[in-house]
């Protein structure tokens, strides 16, 4: 088996959780890392037998790999993308956001559209048990047109303030709850409800406690099939988790609910309810397919609340689950390696789950984040930008 050669760029939390990655696969040969931190690179590379670099550039020439992952803070992500790019690597991993500004991530999609390279962004969340559950249901209908969508994505005030230790003012003041947080929930919609694609945002914000990047955004969002979402993400919540995450999917006939990182009293859990039992065996048959995928779900009838009879007509079905999704960063990667594998946009690991998200989906993501930014400064509404 050929293995990949790959560099890693960025050495923080994520490019170590990479590395650890990397070394379970076999078609994987981690080759080099790169870190600004001169040590930490020699530190890590160390302990790995890799070679170690401060300089982008430098670990290009020399190696010359197969992939390159850039896993640097949100907004130093141009550079060494570019780089790669222009040094001829044929794949790129990018973690999300592609950039934190609409210019420079136009100028990364214009090089992957001119070069070849493929880049890929590892928008983690489409490949958590319970997003690709969500994503089943909607696909097949289970719910009828999706009308209405809540979804709110908190950080603890630690997150800018600490995660990255001396240098979390800088680095949080480069990115905000919008790019860092937003932009999660702006591609988990644009796959759940593809092809609708949203076209106006009214959003507003607020710059009162931490002063170097905004608190947070709060943003509604139309798209082009009528749906409507409110998107709400902030970053100075003082309480026991790191990450707060819940979202709701009204349907036509039925909806999804997904405390996904719940909070203070509220267990992990995820449930599709439909307004009425389907035909019978066809949600047996889903619950089946499911777990084919490795989705652990339960069927579960429940009577409609204020009811006053208990019968037939009443019962509401659903499909949930209640517990931790033994979700992790990673898990979109082992895809993308496979699609490297097999030449394809949708690899057999994928299943029937649309194209993996490349550079085309990064810049869509970026441009209703960007509206979302210009809307609240403005305090009016902003059109999105739609091209490509």
């Amino acid at each position: 088996m050929k293995k990949l050669k790959t560099g890693i760029i960025g050495l923080g939390l994520l490019g170590n959780q990479y590395l650890e990655f990397f070394h379970k696969r076999e078609d994987v040969e981690v080759v080099a890392v790169c870190d600004i931190r001169r040590s930490i690179a020699e530190a890590t590379a160390a302990q790995h037998h890799i070679d170690a670099y401060s300089e982008v550039k430098e670990l290009l020439a020399t190696h010359h790999p197969d992939l390159i992952v850039v896993a640097t803070p949100d907004h130093l992500h141009q550079a060494p993308t570019l780089a790669a790019i222009e040094a001829g690597i044929p794949y790129i991993i990018l973690e999300k956001p592609l950039a934190t500004t609409l210019d420079e991530a136009t100028t990364i999609f214009e090089k992957v559209e001119q070069s070849g390279v493929r880049l890929f962004i590892n928008y983690a969340n489409r490949a958590m048990p319970y997003d690709l559950a969500t994503y089943y249901v909607l696909r097949n209908h289970l719910i009828g047109q999706p009308v209405y969508v809540e979804s709110r994505l908190d950080d603890n005030i630690s997150v800018p303030t600490m995660l990255w230790g001396e240098r979390s003012r800088e680095f949080a003041a480069g990115s905000s709850p919008t790019h860092f947080l937003l932009s999660h929930v702006v591609d988990l919609m644009h796959w759940y409800f593809a092809p609708a694609r949203v076209v106006e945002v009214f959003a507003i914000n607020q710059m009162r406690v931490l002063g170097f990047t905004p608190d947070l955004f709060d943003a509604f969002l139309t798209f082009d099939n009528g749906l409507k979402a409110r998107v709400k993400a902030e970053w100075i919540k003082h309480m026991d988790q790191i990450v707060e995450y819940y979202t709701c999917i009204t349907g036509e006939q039925g909806n999804i609910i997904y405390n996904k990182r719940p909070g203070f009293g509220v267990q992990e859990s995820w449930r599709a309810n439909l307004s009425a039992p389907p035909a019978e065996g066809s949600l047996s048959e889903h619950h089946r397919r499911l777990g084919e995928q490795g989705i652990d779900t339960r069927l579960a009838y429940h009577y409609r609340p204020n009811t006053a009879a208990y019968d037939a007509s009443t019962v509401r079905a659903s499909l949930e689950h209640i517990g931790s999704d033994q979700a992790n960063g990673m898990m979109l990667v082992g895809p993308m390696l496979d699609a490297i594998c097999e030449g394809t946009l949708t690899p057999s690991s994928w299943l029937d789950r649309g194209p993996l998200p490349t550079h085309r989906d990064g810049l869509r993501q970026v441009q209703v984040v960007q509206a979302i930014v210009d809307s609240a400064r403005l305090g009016a509404p902003v059109a999105v930008q739609q091209q490509p």
